[in-house]
């Protein structure tokens, strides 16, 4: 299941049980529309530079980004 799913259809799954409360104060700001959830591409995401390897231009790239 998605992240996206699931802020938009809050639904009780097996896979879901796991979830802490944050998700539930999440889930309020997301209804009072104080944040817009949408999917982002790998390639314009600016958090792969916190989590992937990357050299030179893609690191000025994502840099850029933020």
């Amino acid at each position: 299941m998605s992240a996206i799913y699931l802020a938009k259809n809050q639904v009780y799954h097996v896979r879901t049980k796991h979830i802490d409360v944050k998700y539930h104060f999440v889930w309020d700001v997301f209804e009072d529309g104080d944040i817009e959830v949408k999917k982002i591409q790998t390639k314009d995401n600016p958090t792969n530079m916190l989590t992937k390897v990357i050299f030179g231009v893609k690191f000025n790239y994502y840099k850029n980004l933020l």
